[in-house]
């Protein structure tokens, strides 16, 4: 995968500057976590606690690699148990972090009877490669900027360098290592360590929290091996060490379609399903369930 499996983080520890992307600007962050629907039994990728003005709110964030025909089906469920549970306003984003995105510029769940539109719930969309790197550089908020290799012209090299920089300089309060790691992390699909390390004039490849030392290391040898062929290795490294820490009771059946598969693309798309999935869910879409 292009981000790091707990890319969720940069929503809880740089909340304020990403209300820019999820159209909250403006609004004070009151909390921010991952939280578990008492119902569904089943954990949203964040939820946003937001003041504006003197009303209390929800934005409920939604991390989604790929287009799935039923997103709105699953926003819907989640969105009306969070109202439940909470008793408060409810705003869902998704953040599409790869293309191809969704076909419409919003989600909506809809009740029609005898074609008559009964309920309709409709949820804010966010393409990251659709939001201008350059603007997200200008504004300067750690979070945004670790996520700049994934916007529209974030593969300049100008500009990651740039967005390092911001991160360095940000306030004490909102400078993190976390945000540099995921930035270089994301980097890395564009540029070998050795060029990254020029543009930044260091070796960055940080561990911290949000990237663990086994996947540090292991991404770190894949990316010096050379674009194609590091990528694959370390696609498959991380896709391997997320089913063992995650899914441990599936290992056996999983570990070796991941061993065998030489795809970047599928093992990212892996990876993804298996930070944010059941262990049911990935034998699913590996066909194996």
């Amino acid at each position: 995968m292009e981000t790091d499996v707990k890319l969720k983080v940069l929503f809880r520890k740089y909340a304020a500057g990403l209300l820019e992307l999820t159209g909250d600007a403006g609004s004070e962050v009151l909390s921010a976590e991952v939280v578990e629907l008492q119902d569904l039994k089943r954990s949203v990728d964040c939820l946003l606690k937001l003041r504006r003005g003197q009303e209390i709110y929800y934005r409920h964030v939604e991390l989604q690699a790929e287009a799935d025909p039923h997103m709105s089906e699953r926003c819907f469920r989640y969105n009306t148990q969070l109202v439940l549970q909470y008793r408060a306003p409810v705003l869902t984003t998704v953040v599409y972090l790869f293309p191809p995105g969704p076909t419409s510029p919003t989600l909506s769940f809809e009740v029609r009877l005898a074609n008559r539109l009964v309920n309709v719930w409709r949820f804010d969309v966010v393409c990251l490669w659709e939001v201008d790197a350059k603007e997200a550089v200008a504004h300067g908020a750690p979070g945004l900027l670790a996520l700049v290799p994934l916007m529209r012209g974030g593969e300049d090299l100008e500009l990651i360098a740039a967005a390092d920089r911001g991160i360095e300089e940000a306030p004490p309060g909102e400078a993190g290592r976390d945000a540099a790691a995921i930035l270089l992390l994301l980097a890395g699909w564009h540029y070998t360590v050795d060029e990254l390390s020029k543009a930044v004039r260091r070796s960055k490849m940080i561990r911290s929290s949000v990237w663990e030392e086994a996947l540090a290391e292991g991404l770190t040898k894949g990316l010096t091996k050379g674009r194609t062929e590091g990528r694959v290795d370390a696609e498959r490294e991380l896709c391997a060490d997320l089913v063992r820490e995650l899914h441990p009771a599936i290992t056996g059946r999983v570990l070796p379609v991941i061993e065998s598969c030489s795809d970047p693309s599928d093992l990212k798309r892996w990876a993804l399903l298996a930070a944010k999935g059941t262990g049911a869910y990935l034998l699913k879409k590996l066909g194996l369930g």
